[in-house]
């Protein structure tokens, strides 16, 4: 079954003097439940790509000028919640304690007691590592604090896809690897699928299953990388080498779509 498919999806925007500018442009992306559930999928694309704007349409906050959204072969076109999006700047709010923080705009569940919420919330605390800060208040925070609070806010709404909007390109290479592997454990534990939108090389191919190619000018996907499970980065086999290929080949692929595609290499 598809978990989520997009359909020729395309998007311009009107400059100042009137002229049309392609931002997206035949979108096709298709996650079924073989690659779906439980998997991390990267859009690899240059700065200025359109990457923000397509994840504002997969989650309904933007609407396409083309195209459709499927979400388990149902159109989704309006932000229910079921696919979550986590800017590149996530956002706490300083009045609220981190607890607060995770449950704004969660209605109470009137199926559920009082204890079992407590129970749903602490679990969620407990995952994304703020165990002891539930009534801290993030007052300037660091950027892997709010990320935290963001990626449980997310999760509390029980959504089927997570999308994230490059959170990690600011954050330093201690607090990185900290993440990575605390959203390992979140796909494991809650079996979701959760795309990034990223210009960093060494961070799609550390993380993913699948990674999508994607150009600029007009935004367009132009290739799909499949990395295979039993040697992929995230099982240490090979580590050095297999990176090194998987680099090589996403950077080959990008100089014959015609981008001089290129980030720096830490491993």
């Amino acid at each position: 079954m598809s978990i989520l498919k997009l359909e020729n999806i395309s998007k311009h925007y009107l400059k100042a003097a009137g002229a049309k500018q392609n931002v997206l442009e035949n979108i096709n992306i298709l996650i079924d439940d073989t690659d779906g559930k439980g998997k991390f999928i990267s859009i690899l694309a240059p700065f200025a790509s359109g990457k923000s704007t397509l994840l504002k349409i997969i989650s309904a906050i933007e609407k396409p000028d083309g195209g459709k959204v499927y979400l388990k072969n149902n159109v989704y076109d309006k932000p229910i919640g079921k696919i979550a999006l986590i800017p590149e700047r996530p956002s706490s709010f300083p009045w609220l304690n981190v607890k607060e923080n995770i449950a704004f705009g969660r209605r109470p569940n009137s199926s559920s007691s009082l204890g079992d919420q407590e129970v749903f919330y602490k679990e969620l605390i407990d995952m994304v590592g703020l165990s002891g800060y539930e009534g801290h208040f993030p007052h300037n925070e660091s950027l892997g604090f709010r990320f935290r609070i963001s990626l449980a806010r997310a999760l509390a709404a029980k959504p089927e896809i997570i999308l994230l909007d490059e959170p990690f390109k600011r954050m330093n290479s201690e607090t990185k690897d900290e993440i990575y592997e605390m959203i390992r454990k979140v796909i494991k534990k809650y079996n979701l699928t959760i795309i990034l939108a990223t210009t960093n090389i060494t961070e799609a191919v550390y993380l993913s299953n699948k990674i999508y190619l994607m150009k600029k000018n007009p935004g367009h996907i132009f290739e799909e990388i499949n990395i295979d499970a039993e040697t992929a980065i995230i099982k240490g086999l090979d580590r050095h080498d297999r990176f090194l290929s998987l680099k090589n080949e996403i950077e080959k692929s990008f100089r014959s779509a015609g981008e001089n595609f290129h980030t720096e290499v830490h491993i």
